[in-house]
């Protein structure tokens, strides 16, 4: 059906663009959830819970010496409810067109942010769903809009890196809602090693927040262990430190995952809140697979991260199932 698809579409468009290969794609990720919060407790039919639903067309065309066009559009959906993830935006997941050669690869719409990418790569639930890291770490952005993206070539020996640049575009104001982003890394075998950084202005140009992280995984074999060290600031009342210990093991068609997540609040006191998450996946097929997800998030007194009240605890479980095509 994959390969069906392409063709239609290949066929449908004029002589010139049916060398272009075209592919549609998605996911759909369902669950039952129970979600209990500040003492009350929801059970919901819940979209995303491992990975976000999602329909893209994806393509490149070959224009010799190595030169490739490349595009990406691509539409977070709730599959609960059918109803697009950004209001207003058809393809708020991400939308962008670029070149890609033995340079490496240009590209330029709305895209991840590098600092994101550095984050799910190294955290055992992909940065996503009730266990998924950013529920604590500091949120730099997970997309960026307008911006310009320099990825180095996949022919380095292992290294990679991205930089991306985001015009705030603001007018008599080149720094307002500017944004800055980028990471480097180094894969070989079962290592992988990556710093990245992230700079965000507010509507002023004023410094919103700067944000470094190093990350890395080992793959042993049996045990895969993730670690994820980051710290974000600005000048007056964001200072914090987060902190990643996962591992994942796989048996199998069957694979666990857990993962111990801290933030350390250094500008705020009583102010810190720990994560702990565990979860079991079940591969049916390729591209098919079931998951019981289970989380328990707990704030200091003055600290609310995905909670209603300050101090507040919230506990997630979610059943589901995921199908990529």
């Amino acid at each position: 059906m994959k390969r069906f698809i392409p063709l239609c579409i290949a066929l449908a468009l004029p002589p010139a663009l049916a060398h272009a290969q075209v592919e549609v794609y998605g996911v759909l990720d369902l669950a039952v959830t129970s979600d209990s919060d500040a003492g009350k407790r929801v059970t919901k039919v819940d979209s995303g819970q491992q990975t976000a639903s999602r329909l893209g067309i994806k393509g490149s065309e070959d224009l010799g010496s190595g030169l490739r066009a490349i595009f990406d559009v691509e539409s977070q959906i709730e599959a609960d409810t059918g109803q697009p993830s950004f209001a207003g935006r058809p393809f708020g997941s991400q939308s962008w067109v670029g070149l890609s050669g033995p340079f490496g690869a240009v590209r330029a719409g709305r895209m991840f942010t590098p600092y994101f990418g550095a984050i799910a790569t190294n955290d055992p639930f992909d940065a996503k769903g009730p266990g998924e890291s950013t529920r604590v770490f500091y949120d730099s952005g997970v997309r960026m809009d307008n911006t310009v993206k320099y990825s180095l070539p996949p022919t380095l020996g292992g290294v990679y890196g991205d930089l991306a640049y985001g015009a705030g575009e603001a007018a008599g104001n080149s720094q307002a809602n500017r944004q800055l982003s980028g990471d480097i890394g180094y894969t070989a075998g079962p290592l992988n090693v990556v710093l990245a950084w992230h700079s965000a202005n507010d509507a002023l140009g004023m410094k919103l927040a700067r944000s470094h992280l190093l990350g890395g995984s080992y793959d042993f074999g049996r045990i895969k262990g993730w670690l994820v060290l980051a710290r974000s600031r600005n000048d007056s009342t964001l200072d914090t430190r987060d902190t990643l210990f996962g591992l994942s093991v796989p048996v199998g068609r069957h694979l666990i995952a857990a993962d111990y997540v801290h933030k350390s609040d250094f500008a705020n006191r009583d102010a810190d809140a720990t994560q702990l998450a565990l979860a079991y996946y079940h591969t049916l097929s390729r591209r098919t697979n079931l998951y019981l997800i289970g989380s328990q998030l707990s704030n200091d007194g003055a600290a609310s991260y995905q909670v209603t009240l300050p101090g507040g605890t919230r506990r997630v479980i979610a059943a589901g199932m995921r199908h990529q095509f």
